[in-house]
């Protein structure tokens, strides 16, 4: 399993090493664009390290819990970073447990720590059963995984949890008019909340104090991420992130205050994978 593993992690590095070279990506480095924000730091590996938490981040202040999944070689994994120093401390992969991969689940997205527990959206090929599993950040062993209730499933699709208040939060990817809601204690749907702006490609969402943060892989080199009052409804765009190539996909996002000021960690995909951090400037 382990061999596996590496094998997949090097033979994308060099796919998309490949691809980057003959398409000419690289077009300048990473910048904020628009809004009240800047960069504090960037933490940046080649593809064979960065797959393995390419698509969700969450934290406890001290360390990062990447997610990384590429679904069409049922690759999925999670890997733990120290935020202080970036290094890669610990890599789960082929962490999808043997029985929902024979049900068709391949692909892990972004996730939330609560209550000590780390929560990962997850997706089955078909789009047909979306669920949510939930790890041991301890062992980063499988632990729990409930599918959604048929009312809040949508058209398939879960690309990022959020939770507040024994309520986890989620959205669809696009055409996203409404935040759905679960009840932690039963897994039940409880609605959802209508927002004002209809956003595309959202990628992943976390909680800070009681305002929801979204992320968006719209636009080519810009990314934004945008404020969800729930309470109201109401959607404000915070700032617009140049992720520099027109290679990267924005993912997903973590949020945390740390000693430099720092408060929104956000992951962008190219040729290379970077966690890159931002601080409000007001």
């Amino acid at each position: 399993m382990e061999m596996m593993a590496s094998f997949i992690r090097r033979s994308l590095s060099l796919l998309f090493a490949l691809v980057a070279g003959l398409g000419g990506w690289i077009s300048g480095e990473p910048t904020v664009s628009s809004g009240n924000m800047e960069m504090t730091r960037t933490l940046e590996f080649n593809y064979a390290e960065g797959v393995s938490f390419c698509q969700g981040l969450a934290t406890d202040g001290t360390f990062f819990y990447g997610i990384g999944a590429y679904k069409f070689l049922d690759y999925n994994a999670i890997t733990k970073i120290d935020i202080a120093s970036g290094e890669i401390v610990e890599r789960r992969e082929m962490c999808l447990p043997k029985d929902l991969l024979k049900k068709g689940y391949s692909h892990l997205g972004d996730g939330c720590l609560y209550n000590g527990r780390l929560y990962i959206a997850l997706e089955d090929f078909g789009f047909r059963h979306p669920g949510v599993i939930v790890y041991d950040p301890a062992t980063l062993e499988a632990v729990d995984f409930h599918t959604l209730p048929d009312e809040g499933r949508g058209n398939g699709r879960i690309p990022w949890c959020a939770i507040k208040d024994d309520v986890l939060y989620y959205s669809q990817s696009n055409d996203v008019d409404e935040i759905r809601m679960l009840d932690l204690r039963d897994w039940s749907y409880l609605g959802a909340v209508k927002i004002d702006t209809t956003l595309f490609k959202v990628q992943g969402g976390e909680f800070y104090n009681d305002t929801l943060y979204v992320v968006t892989n719209s636009g080519l080199r810009d990314k934004t991420m945008y404020a969800v009052d729930l309470q109201s409804g109401r959607v404000e765009p915070v700032f617009v992130r140049r992720t520099g190539r027109l290679d990267a996909e924005g993912e997903g996002i973590a949020i945390c205050p740390l000693a430099d000021g720092s408060l929104f960690h956000i992951i962008d995909v190219g040729s290379k994978v970077r966690i890159t951090s931002y601080r409000p400037t007001d």
